[in-house]
């Protein structure tokens, strides 16, 4: 079987890199997301409408969602909708069926790279975003502590990503189905990933039974280091706690060679979540950082 599958997706790749007519080159470029169902609302080689449209409508939500939180170029705001450059870098397009339980092709959007806007190209934005995806998904299946897992990583997105995660999950674990993922794209050779309907529940579970509040807090501290490439700073708190707070990738450098080992004062936005079993998560965003003017007098 996994022969016979092997060459059905070389058969797969061929048709779409070479066959397809005058707009071939410009499909080898595209990158490409495979997902094959398989559980209770598969029989055979089919699948219920409801929950295959289900599950489509939210893979496209969740992809928007956490593509706009990894975006360095957007305001970091939960209203309104998502922006329409980020929709068109990320929109999903049906392609060809494959031989599964029920596997289907989706095809990044061939819109153009901005290459101006760093992580907005078709393959990079998406890229991210899709990885972050089965990132989460692969903290469902790790246990004891699944459900803190995917809390601790789905909470950096925010309230707006973590509910179309949320949904996205729901689909899989209501309607007892299991999801397979293959991606491919220029900036990842290919990944593998499997939400099974079991870890599909925790990380429902995980997101939906959490109580998330925001909250602006100050914080004061010493400016320890940071990462440009992750986009974060590190600040030392009185207590000796080390507090990771996000922030836009371009403004870390010059915030370390300000501030690095100086006393400061950080406005944040937290968010907060506790986990049905009273364990808290924070997530914190900067939102103003200046050096501390009692440290400075004194």
């Amino acid at each position: 079987m996994a022969e016979l599958r092997e060459r059905q997706l070389r058969k797969l790749g061929c048709a779409m890199g070479g066959d397809l007519g005058p707009d071939s080159g410009e499909r080898d470029r595209r990158p490409i997301l495979r997902f094959s169902l398989d559980g209770e609302a598969v029989p055979g080689h089919t699948v219920e409408a409801g929950v295959l449209g289900g599950w489509l409508q939210a893979l496209q939500s969740a992809v928007n969602s956490v593509a706009y939180a990894l975006d360095e170029m957007s305001l970091k705001h939960e209203a309104g909708p998502v922006p329409k450059r980020i929709q068109a870098v990320t929109r999903l397009l049906s392609g060809p069926i494959f031989a599964s339980s029920y596997g289907m092709v989706l095809e990044g959007s061939a819109a153009p790279a901005l290459a101006e806007l760093p992580g907005s190209g078709s393959d990079l934005l998406l890229d991210r975003a899709i990885n972050r995806i089965l990132d989460i998904a692969d903290q469902a299946g790790a246990s004891p502590e699944a459900e803190e897992a995917v809390l601790d990583a789905a909470l950096p997105l925010g309230r707006r990503a973590m509910n179309h995660l949320a949904e996205l999950s729901d689909v899989l674990a209501s309607s007892g189905t299991s999801v397979s993922f293959t991606w491919e794209s220029k900036a990842t050779e290919r990944r593998f990933s499997r939400l099974t309907n079991g870890n599909a529940e925790h990380f429902r579970k995980a997101l939906k039974s959490a109580q998330v509040e925001d909250s602006r807090e100050r914080l004061l501290g010493t400016l320890v280091g940071g990462s440009r490439l992750r986009g974060f700073i590190e600040l030392e708190t009185s207590d000796g706690r080390v507090v990771v707070i996000r922030t836009e990738k371009f403004d870390v450098t010059q915030l370390l060679a300000t501030y690095t080992q100086h006393r400061v004062i950080a406005d944040v936005h937290m968010l907060t979540a506790r986990s049905p079993g009273g364990r808290e998560h924070r997530s914190f965003l900067l939102l103003e950082l200046g050096s501390d003017p009692a440290f400075s007098e004194g």
